[in-house]
């Protein structure tokens, strides 16, 4: 029986492991705090006291939440203008934010106030770190950074979860358990800004009933980035590795390049294009998966909008080409999703998307029926970060989400509901 194309979708999900961290030491020595924990609710009752809200800021930054350490230092700047150290740390916190024209514009204002020696050192050290050009170069610093995930769900469809486009299985409900993690480095090739980057992620998801769905994958990527003016660019080799109820299903190997540039203060537009020579085996419980494998091709352009420090929205339009061994498993396609977050002020963060996707394949044989697909998916979850359990770096989150498959073929549909709940560190 076949299972199909599995976990392409799903492969994508230890992406989100990827996270970025670097500057950490200057943040810390710069603009740390260490005095007693400050509450959102000590700020909301005396908005006007500035030490207070300055070190409320500090704290914030100091574990990670650079959000609402920009909005503190907002209101801090709005009523002091010429505030000039806290200026200078917002610049850091947008810096942390990847809001790279904010940064430097704050940078720029203080270019005409009298700042002491020591704060001119300071805006000379953003400047070389973070990209503006000077003669102390760019990213000089190697840097780690990773993410570990475990988590339990259920699915009203848990036997089709891993049911690719051409036979599903047993419809049955089950609970399972997952974890998730990774591991990215980064460090300078040259002073010009060019950097090596190497990850490693995987995930392993067990069903407390159907072991047929159970699953493993590991990926890894290794390559270069680079940025020219305000156009960034990366071009990595990419190795995905899928297991399925520990049988060696998938190997897919390839190269991707993608580069993206910023078209408005808070707008960034991106295309991507990957090639993968993709590997499958059959299993002690399928026949003919071998035949799925061949040539895949991908591209894909988005574009990402910042509506403030605290949410963003984003679309993205992309085209698949499978080519196969049988060319009744050869497809094409095209795709589209969006995507949204918003973080609030008390920490509490919602994610969202939503994406469309139309496959046609070639037909089995001469005469048959050409099969079309169209797949709708979608996942909302909230979560908060547990820092003020004394959990630093930590969050947890819950969600939803949604799978509905229909095709020109009876008996190819198909629908999920799934709800999970995770735990997150990140370090």
């Amino acid at each position: 029986m076949p299972l199909g194309k599995l976990l392409l979708g799903k492969s994508h999900i230890s992406a989100l492991c990827i996270a970025t961290c670097f500057a950490a030491p200057l943040l810390a020595n710069a603009q740390g705090y260490d005095g007693p924990r400050i509450t959102f609710e000590q700020i909301y009752a005396q908005p006007d006291n500035q030490e207070l809200n300055l070190n409320y800021a500090r704290q914030q930054a100091a574990e990670g939440d650079y959000i609402s350490a920009a909005g503190t230092l907002e209101r801090l700047l709005f009523a002091e203008p010429d505030w000039d150290s806290a200026r200078l740390f917002y610049a850091l916190v947008l810096f942390k934010l990847d809001d790279q024209f904010g940064a430097q514009r704050q940078l720029k204002l203080l270019d005409a106030r009298p700042l002491s020696a020591a704060q001119k050192k300071q805006v000379s050290i953003y400047r070389g770190e973070y990209g503006e050009t000077t003669s102390s170069g760019n990213n000089s610093e190697a840097s780690f950074s990773g993410r570990a995930v475990i988590g339990v769900r259920w699915d009203d469809n848990a036997g089709n979860a891993l049911a690719d486009n051409l036979l599903t299985v047993t419809n049955q409900d089950d609970f399972s358990a997952f974890a998730q993690g990774s591991i990215n480095f980064s460090a300078p090739i040259n002073e010009a800004g060019m950097r090596f980057r190497a990850g490693l992620n995987g995930q392993t998801l067990r069903h407390d009933q159907f072991s047929a769905s159970d699953y493993d994958t590991i990926a890894g990527h290794a390559g270069i980035s680079g940025k020219t003016g305000n156009m960034k660019w990366a071009l990595d080799g990419q190795m995905l590795k899928v297991f399925i109820s520990g049988s060696d299903y998938l190997t897919q190997i390839g190269p991707r390049l993608s580069v993206s540039t910023k078209i408005a203060p808070n707008t960034r537009i991106s295309l991507s294009g990957s090639y993968y020579d993709q590997d499958y085996r059959d299993l002690a419980f399928t026949v003919g998966e071998i035949a799925r494998s061949g040539d895949k091709y991908t591209i894909l352009a988005s574009i990402r909008q910042k509506l403030s420090d605290r949410s963003y929205i984003g679309a993205a339009i992309g085209y698949d080409h499978k080519a196969a061994a049988n060319p009744g498993f050869a497809y094409d396609g095209w795709k589209a999703s969006v995507n949204f977050g918003n973080k609030f002020a008390n920490g509490v963060y919602i994610k969202g998307r939503a994406k469309y996707r139309m496959l046609s394949y070639n037909p089995f044989a001469i005469g048959a029926i050409e099969r079309d697909d169209d797949h709708i998916s979608g996942r909302l979850s909230l979560g908060t970060g547990l820092s003020a359990m004394g959990l630093d770096n930590t969050s947890i989150e819950a969600g939803v989400s949604y799978v509905d498959r229909s095709s020109n073929i009876a008996g190819l549909d198909y629908k999920n509901v799934g709800v999970e709940l995770k735990l997150i560190f990140d370090f």
